[in-house]
C-alpha cells in the first residue's frame, strides 16, 4: 500500500510538471531547417527505475544479536523445550559458550554449539550439532541445526537428522576446499555399534551441504594440503576392529574430485602381533606377492618381539600358553614351502633344520614340522607344488584333525583357517 501511494504521487508531480512546461514555453517562431543542433530533454525515467531505489532502501540489512554475557543459559527441563530454550537464548543476546559448558560436564556431551561465518556473508551462523535428546543419560538420533541471523534474530535455515546418534562434537572448523568456505568437521557416537562418524559440513554452490562423511572405530581426523592446491585431503586414522581380534592401525585417505571427497588409498600400519604378519603375509600370496609373503612370513617366524595373539578356540579351551609355538611353527613351514615354489632349495632346508630343532616330536608345533617334511619328500619325487599340498592335507586331515584349533580364528580383521587342506598354501 504504501509503495502504491508513492507510485500515484510520483505520476501526478510528472503531469503537472509536463503542463507546466507546455503553458511557460516561449512563443517565437520556430528554428531554420538548416538547424543542427537539437534542445537537450531530460530523460523521464520508467516506474520501474523511480520505485527501485525507494524499495532498496527499505530493505533492512541483517544484524546479528549483540551477545550479552549476563545474559543465562537456562536448561531444558524436558525434550520438547530444547529448540525453543536455545533459540530463545541466543535471541536474548546470549553467549553460545554457556551452552557449550553446561554440556561439557557431563561425560558423553550430547551437544556442541559454534558460532562461525559458512557462507562468507560478514555474519556468523550458529551450528547446534547435537543428539537428540539432549537430555542426561540418554541418547537418540543425531541432528544439525543452522541459525541465520535476519534482523538481530536467529532463525533455522537448514536442519540435517541422522541415526543412531549418541554423543556429538565439533571437532574443528576449517577451509578444506579453495573454491568454498569453511566447513564444520563434527564427529558423532553412535547409539549401537562399534563406528563413529567424522563429517564436515559446508555451503556450497547456494546450499548447506555435508561434504564429507566416514564411519570408522575409533576414527581420529588428520588434515593436511599434499599438492599445495588448497584443496585438503581427509585422512581418518582408525582400528582394523573393534570386535575380537588384533586392533590394528588402518590410515583411510580422502581426495577431492571437484565434486565430493572419494576413497583414494586405505593403508595398514606394522601389526605388533604375528598373527597379523600372517595375515599380510597370506595378503600378498593372495596377490601373487611371494618375494613379499615370504618377508613377512620371516618376521612372523624369527622376531621375539611379536606378540601372541590366541584363537578363539584356544581362549575356550584355555590352551593360550601355546598360541606363539603353533604361530610360529605355522609361519615356517609356510616359508619352507614357499622357498621350495621359488627353487632355492638351501632356505628351504634351512628353515626345515630350524623347524626340527624348535619343534621335535611330541611338542606343540611338531604337526608342521611333519608336514614341512612331507612336502619336501613330494618336491624330491617330482610331484608339483599342487600334488605336494595335497600330500600334506591328506596327512594332517587324517592325523591332526583338530589343528585348527590353533591355526584358525583369530578374529574378523585378519586370515581365518577353517578347513585344514587350507593350511598348505597351494592347492
Amino acid at each position: 500500500m504504501f509503495l502504491n501511494l508513492i507510485f500515484r504521487k510520483y505520476v501526478i508531480t510528472s503531469l503537472i510538471l509536463v503542463m507546466l512546461s507546455v503553458s511557460c514555453s516561449p512563443t517565437s517562431s520556430p528554428l531554420p531547417i538548416t538547424q543542427t543542433s537539437h534542445p537537450t530533454l531530460a530523460p523521464i525515467p520508467s516506474v520501474t527505475e523511480a520505485i527501485l531505489p525507494i524499495v532498496s532502501s527499505l530493505l533492512p540489512t541483517p544484524v546479528c544479536p549483540a551477545m550479552n554475557p549476563e545474559i543465562r543459559f537456562i536448561p531444558p527441563q524436558s525434550n520438547n523445550e530444547i529448540a525453543d530454550k536455545i533459540l530463545n537464548f541466543l535471541n536474548a543476546k546470549g553467549d553460545p559458550e554457556q551452552i557449550n559448558s553446561y554440556y561439557s560436564q557431563f561425560q558423553s556431551k550430547t551437544l556442541d554449539v559454534q558460532a562461525v561465518d559458512m557462507n562468507d556473508d560478514g555474519l556468523e551462523e550458529i551450528v547446534i550439532v547435537g543428539a537428540l535428546p539432549w537430555e542426561l543419560n540418554s541418547s537418540g538420533n543425531g541432528s544439525i541445526i543452522i541459525l541465520g541471523c535476519k534482523q538481530r534474530l536467529y532463525e533455522i535455515v537448514k536442519q540435517f537428522d541422522f541415526q543412531n546418534i549418541s554423543s556429538a562434537k565439533v571437532l574443528r572448523i576449517e577451509k578444506l576446499l579453495a573454491d568454498y568456505p569453511q566447513q564444520v568437521i563434527i564427529h558423532y557416537r553412535p547409539i549401537s555399534g562399534w563406528g563413529s562418524d567424522i563429517l564436515a559440513l559446508g555451503y556450497m554452490n547456494g546450499d548447506w551441504q555435508v561434504v564429507f562423511r566416514d564411519s570408522q572405530f575409533s576414527p581420529e581426523l588428520v588434515v593436511f594440503d599434499q599438492e599445495n592446491d588448497d584443496n585438503k585431503e581427509i585422512s581418518i586414522h582408525s582400528l582394523s576392529t573393534a570386535t575380537q581380534g588384533p586392533q590394528r592401525k588402518m590410515i583411510s585417505t580422502f581426495k577431492w574430485d571437484g565434486e565430493q571427497y572419494t576413497l583414494i588409498s586405505t593403508q595398514l600400519m606394522p601389526g605388533t602381533t604375528r598373527v597379523e604378519y600372517l595375515d599380510d603375509a597370506q595378503g600378498a600370496l593372495d596377490n601373487g606377492d611371494i618375494s613379499m609373503a615370504i618377508a613377512y612370513y620371516e618376521r612372523a617366524a624369527y622376531d621375539p618381539d611379536l606378540d601372541n595373539f590366541p584363537s578363539q578356540d584356544e581362549f575356550m579351551q584355555k590352551q593360550t600358553n601355546v598360541a606363539g609355538d603353533y604361530q610360529i611353527s605355522f609361519a615356517l613351514f609356510r616359508l619352507a614351502v614357499l622357498w621350495f615354489s621359488v627353487e632355492d632349495f638351501e632356505n628351504a632346508e634351512v628353515v626345515i633344520a630350524d623347524l626340527e630343532e624348535d619343534f621335535p616330536p611330541n611338542l606343540p608345533g611338531n604337526e608342521f614340522t611333519q608336514a614341512a617334511k612331507i612336502f619336501k619328500d613330494q618336491i624330491d619325487e617330482g610331484k608339483t607344488l599342487n600334488g605336494a599340498c595335497s600330500a600334506v592335507s591328506g596327512f594332517l586331515s587324517q592325523s591332526y584333525p583338530e589343528l585348527n584349533t590353533h591355526i584358525g580364528d583369530w578374529g574378523v580383521s585378519v586370515i581365518g583357517y577353517t578347513r585344514i587342506n587350507e593350511l598348505c598354501p597351494f592347492h
